[in-house]
């Protein structure tokens, strides 16, 4: 993790304050929490090249199953017929 300074509205920091009274969530943690959010929706709105060399179990096992047929399909429309309702 970087270190870096942004200039905020003084309006927006009164409110993460309130955020933070009310949630024991520091105002440093909201402001992580929603960069990161914004950047993975970019990053699934752009095709940007990362620099990080990671990669995921799941990522490597996509597309590993060939139906053999042009038909698209749409398993996982209904993925929560499958779980018990709580």
């Amino acid at each position: 993790m970087k270190r870096y300074q942004v200039y905020l509205n003084p309006h927006s920091v009164s409110i993460l304050d309130e955020i933070e009274e009310g949630t024991r969530i520091s105002r440093s943690k909201i402001i992580r929490d929603t960069l990161d959010r914004i950047a993975q929706q970019y990053a699934a709105l752009t095709p940007l090249k990362t620099k990080s060399k990671k990669r995921y179990i799941l990522d490597e096992m996509a597309g590993f199953i060939d139906l053999k047929t042009k038909k698209k399909t749409d398993f996982a429309r209904h993925v929560d017929n499958i779980y018990p309702k709580v």
